[in-house]
């Protein structure tokens, strides 16, 4: 996959940000000009309709791209029809003596139809190489819909779809206080119970346990929290995108399938250790003097 976001994303900085955790997340380069000079990142792209619509005719549109990318062309070819825009990739490649060094973009229309379509075309032409790249609208479960299907579509770019977020358009998220001047404080609102306490997370062959920071580690878990500011001073520099790339295929590949399901994927359950879990129920004694109505108890059971 490619990042297409850029001109989809909520100003320049964003942008930035986007082409940064698309390479993180795995997508194997970004349109983005400034974020690849900015992170070391692979630049791709095609062409833009707005450049085949420049010249008289498509055929001249797509040799004057080659003349700038001889390489590395790849032909938007459904500004007018998508078949006979394959057709005349496949005529300029042919003149130019490109052989099966370029590929044809799909940008609209059924991507699974199309794409089998042109490929058909490319074999018969003798181009078994040439790429089929498919754009357009595309998220993780249209694309999954084109894998299922065989499409033979060799690469995607994705835009609009990682670059904003329409299924949830934002984060709720808060700050929540759990402990002051040493003393572990928590809520009681409804929804909204958390346990008390600055903490730390294990990681064992098994799952997660939410710890109390100064715990032990159980023999053979590791730490997943580490600090990252202290005294208002940031404490090493921002991890490089690669190593932040190899954390999350560790960190995807340890999750049960069940939760890598791309739809109705199931949560993992994280354990509380049985410090946590007294600490917790100690505090909620204290403060639950003061509530007058029952209290929400969201604990799972400790263990040790």
């Amino acid at each position: 996959m490619v990042d297409f976001s850029f001109r989809r994303t909520q100003g320049i900085d964003a942008g930035m940000s986007v082409a940064r955790a698309c390479a993180i997340a795995g997508f194997a380069g970004t349109s983005n000009v400034e974020a690849a000079r900015r992170f070391g990142l692979p630049t791709v792209g095609t062409m833009a309709h707005s450049f085949v619509e420049a010249f008289a005719t498509e055929e001249e549109a797509f040799t004057r791209f080659v003349d700038q990318f001889p390489d590395r062309a790849t032909f938007l070819v459904d500004t007018y029809d998508t078949m006979g825009g394959v057709r005349t990739a496949i005529s300029v490649a042919r003149r130019l003596g490109l052989g099966d060094r370029f590929g044809v973009r799909l940008d609209s229309g059924d991507m699974t139809e199309l794409s089998m379509l042109a490929r058909a075309e490319l074999d018969a032409a003798g181009l078994p190489r040439a790429r089929i790249f498919a754009s357009g609208g595309l998220d993780e479960y249209a694309i999954d819909e084109h894998v299922r299907a065989k499409a033979p579509i060799d690469a995607y770019g994705v835009g609009t779809k990682v670059g904003v977020s329409a299924d949830a358009p934002y984060l709720d998220s808060a700050y929540k206080l759990v402990e002051f001047d040493g003393r572990p404080v928590m809520k009681l609102s409804s929804g909204k119970v958390f346990p008390p306490g600055a903490k730390q997370v294990f990681r064992g062959p098994h799952g997660d346990r939410l710890c109390l920071r100064h715990e032990p580690p159980p023999p053979g878990w590791e730490p997943l929290l580490r600090p990252a500011m202290r005294a208002g001073e940031r404490l090493s520099s921002a991890e490089n995108w690669q190593a932040a790339r190899d954390r999350l295929r560790a960190d995807a590949a340890w999750l049960p399938p069940a939760t890598r399901a791309l739809r109705d994927p199931a949560p993992t359950t994280v354990e509380w250790s049985r410090p946590l879990h007294e600490q917790y129920t100690q505090v909620r004694t204290r403060l639950s003097q003061h509530v007058a109505g029952p209290i929400e108890d969201p604990v799972v059971p400790p263990r040790d």
